[in-house]
């Protein structure tokens, strides 16, 4: 065959937090890798969403980043290069596992034959992964890790760079006040990511104004209040869809952890004798309420934008390499962000995509 689906890190017990060390031993081109990572509930009481279990992954070789996203970075970016949300359902029920599976591309589409990762490029690449299982899901008992590659076999390519995500700038957004970040200039830029939740705050509450600037403002090639990004981004690429199932433990209201920052639409639906779940309050900030007039088990489906508080800023046609912002004969260029009178509590991240070459 001219792909193949290898095996990088077999099903292990993960259930104690640490940073996982994977030597990439394979010498074959990588197109994606895709990490599984499955927890079983202890309770029904919700902890966190199932990406914060993940709170790094990383491709380094030596002492150099090649690649550096949280869990909740790749399932926006997922969602944002394909299309597809996660592929599981947000799962809640006490002894139920929550499976979660994060694809990290590194071409414009699965085997991509001019953008994958080349590992004989580098010396001792390694895949360090962190985890904790008790960041998410429902008070989690146990959990496993295992990671798999996608990589060409048969058909010979020859990739000429991959396209590499970091977290390039991370800070605390203060009340009115701009945060003006000097973008990399090593690699071409194909897009870039902010990132910032707060609970009920709607994004473009966190968020005012936009700016993109090229040597002192010589060029302005964008310049966009929030509520102005997050709608055309939405026109773009849509709403986030995705199943939860959960168990409501008592009469009253409780909350759960979703991956839309602001759910627009609930449907849900309950399962033996007793109320139906209904949704309580217009909650916005990566989170519903939902009430129930019995013990009951419901599923919902839910779809809204912004998954964890993440939109994309495109530098050019994101299917065409040339056509990529490239900074390296410029002076220094910024992404320029203000924040809201009240932005509130929160770390906002700047993912740079760049077309990282051989």
């Amino acid at each position: 065959m001219n792909y193949r689906k290898a095996e990088l890190y077999s099903q292990t017990d993960a259930s104690t937090a640490k940073e996982e060390t994977i030597d990439i031993e394979i010498q074959d081109i990588i197109s994606r890798i895709q990490l599984k990572y499955n927890s079983t509930n202890g309770s029904h009481a919700c902890t966190g969403h199932p990406a914060l279990q993940i709170s790094s992954v990383k491709i380094v070789s030596g002492s150099e980043v090649l690649m550096q996203l949280s869990g909740q970075q790749i399932e926006a970016i997922m969602f944002y290069e394909t299309g597809q949300p996660r592929a599981y359902e947000l799962e809640y029920r006490n002894g139920v596992e929550n499976r979660s599976v994060y694809d990290i591309y590194f071409g414009r589409k699965l085997y991509d034959p001019e953008l994958a990762f080349d590992p004989t490029k580098f010396k001792n690449p390694q895949l360090k992964i962190t985890h904790n299982k008790a960041l998410g899901g429902s008070t989690p008992s146990a959990s496993t890790l295992e990671v798999f590659a996608d990589v060409f076999d048969e058909k010979k390519v020859t990739p000429s760079g991959y396209i590499m995500n970091k977290e390039h700038h991370s800070y605390a957004p203060s009340a009115s006040a701009w945060e003006r970040i000097e973008l990399p200039a090593d690699y071409p830029i194909r897009k870039l990511y902010l990132m910032g939740t707060v609970a009920d705050k709607w994004w473009d509450n966190i968020f005012d104004k936009f700016k993109i600037q090229e040597e002192n403002s010589k060029k302005v090639p964008l310049e966009l209040d929030a509520y102005d990004v997050m709608s055309l981004n939405i026109s773009k690429y849509g709403m986030y869809k995705e199943v939860i199932a959960a168990c409501s433990y008592g009469v009253g209201t409780y909350s759960w952890y979703v991956t839309p920052h602001e759910t627009v639409g609930i449907g849900a639906i309950g399962y033996g004798s007793g109320s139906n779940p209904y949704p309580v309050g217009e909650t916005v900030g990566g989170y519903i309420s939902m009430g129930t007039g019995a013990v009951i088990v419901w599923r919902a489906l839910i779809e809204g934008p912004i998954p964890h508080g993440v939109i994309p800023f495109e530098t050019g046609d994101p299917a065409n390499i040339d056509d990529w912002w490239d900074l390296r004969n410029k002076g220094t260029c910024k992404f320029e962000v203000k924040a809201t009178s009240s932005p509130g509590t929160l770390t906002a991240y700047l993912v740079a995509q760049q077309y990282r070459k051989y």
